[in-house]
């Protein structure tokens, strides 16, 4: 003969006997007490997360003065971003990659997983050295979106702090106005020729349309 066992002696059974036999709170007292939890629990996330910020300084070489102004330029690169201790030298290394990548403009077309494969370094590590250029105003930065609405990758621009002084206009004026004028021409005023500029070369200004004939 079988012998079927008390279900009174099973330590998981007589749990549950005596859960249905006790008294059920109200289903109002059952989602306050619910409530309360999620107020706790995200009461010690927000917690957590201010201790996280609070701990994560910014970094010491971000506190360093901005460089000097200078004219100084190498190739078609001003020589501001090399001057800079605030940047890291990886990030002015990608500096360097985008100007070329740019061309005779000032606006390139890219995603992070491309510039990853050309420094040899991860995503996340090019997504740190963007940020940085953009803090210090050396570029600037925007999601590029297809038709679909969906993201397919970065739109960079360098800014004028990346270009040599005989690209910016402003300068290239001002200089060429002192200069006349210590030659006794046309003192204090200048008018920007084709001469000078190329047609092929995009400035961040451009240049009245050339007349015909």
């Amino acid at each position: 003969m079988i012998a079927i066992p008390d279900p009174r002696q099973n330590a998981l059974l007589a749990g549950m006997i005596r859960s249905e036999h006790a008294p059920r709170r109200g289903r109002a007292a059952q989602i306050v007490d619910h409530l309360i939890a999620m107020q706790n629990r995200e009461a010690r996330r927000t917690s957590l997360y201010a201790a996280i910020g609070a701990g994560a300084a910014m970094p010491a070489r971000w506190q360093k003065p901005e460089p000097r102004a200078s004219f100084q330029y190498a190739g078609h690169m001003a020589t501001t971003a090399a001057r800079d201790k605030r940047l890291t030298p990886q990030s002015k290394a990608l500096l360097v990659v985008l100007r070329a990548r740019c061309g005779n403009g000032t606006r390139t077309e890219t995603c992070k997983t491309t510039l990853a494969h050309i420094m040899g370094v991860c995503t996340r590590s090019i997504g740190r050295y963007i940020a940085e250029l953009v803090r210090f105003g050396y570029i600037e930065a925007c999601a590029r979106q297809g038709k679909s609405g969906l993201y397919t990758g970065l739109v960079l621009r360098i800014t004028e702090k990346v270009l040599p002084c005989f690209r910016k206009l402003a300068w290239l004026g001002g200089w060429l106005a002192q200069n006349l004028g210590e030659d006794g021409g046309n003192r204090d005023r200048t008018g920007l020729s084709y001469t000078n500029h190329s047609f092929k070369e995009e400035s961040l200004i451009e240049l009245p349309v050339r007349p015909s004939g």
